[in-house]
């Protein structure tokens, strides 16, 4: 049994959607993804793990300062998870859009899994949070999949966990382009902004950048779709961005 649970068409041992918006228009389209490029592509799998039934050690260290970015410190902490089998879900969903981070979307409700047993044990600023990146697992950096593969197959989870720069701009579009390229998958939380192109964005926001996330679209969570639709017929528009790193 392996830890994460994916999409209805990954169980089915169907190739997964990715999916990608010209904003000219805001259209979708759909491409199938090749099993071969799942190593370097993970725009389409958002993995969920909701079951646990074993006992954990649960250990964090203390934050450290990872860079400040209009007066808020951002912070990175490593979180330690010794699993008693490997069949250990963590209780978490990751959104995996980009290749070389993890991003919380979401929590396990349950209050009996070990990311949840964790929380309980630490402060608050110890915490795993929706909206976290993970940016290591057990010395592995920079791949998703070498990511992943850690967290199914290792009992001892030695994670590195980095907050969310945060930031909100106000976008007007005066009837010009957005000119952005984004990706997103099923189900997503979040759109990643995959090229910042000539439009209202790079004028009147130069600071967003390939690789940031939209997070909220005029105060609200949701899915990447209505996140589409807000975006394509609001004039004006609050866009929350979430970045990982400067």
């Amino acid at each position: 049994m392996f830890m994460f649970s994916c999409c209805q068409s990954c169980q089915d041992g169907q190739d997964p959607n990715k999916n990608m918006v010209d904003d000219e228009s805001l259209a979708v389209y759909p491409t199938i993804l090749a099993e071969q490029a799942l190593s370097t592509k993970k725009e389409i799998e958002v993995y969920q793990d909701s079951r646990a039934e074993e006992k954990t050690e649960l250990v964090a260290s203390a934050p450290t300062e990872a860079y400040t970015e209009g007066g808020e410190a951002l912070t990175t902490f490593t979180a330690i998870i010794v699993k008693e089998s490997i069949d250990d879900d963590l209780g978490w969903h990751l959104d995996l859009l980009a290749k070389s981070t993890a991003w919380v979307a979401d929590l396990s409700e349950s209050q009996d899994t070990p990311l949840q047993r964790y929380n309980a044990s630490v402060p608050p600023e110890k915490q795993l949070r929706v909206g976290d990146y993970i940016k290591q697992v057990n010395q592995k950096a920079g791949s998703v999949e070498a990511m992943m593969s850690a967290l199914k197959q290792d009992l001892r989870l030695e994670i590195v966990v980095q907050r969310p720069h945060v930031y909100t701009k106000t976008i007007v579009k005066g009837g010009q382009s957005m000119g952005l390229a984004l990706v997103f998958g099923p189900g997503s939380a979040s759109i990643i902004i995959e090229t910042v192109k000539d439009g209202v964005v790079k004028q009147l926001c130069p600071e967003v950048r390939s690789g940031d996330r939209i997070t909220k679209v005029n105060g609200q969570t949701g899915s990447a779709d209505s996140f589409l639709q807000a975006m394509k017929y609001s004039e004006s528009m609050d866009i929350e961005f979430s970045r990982c790193s400067p």
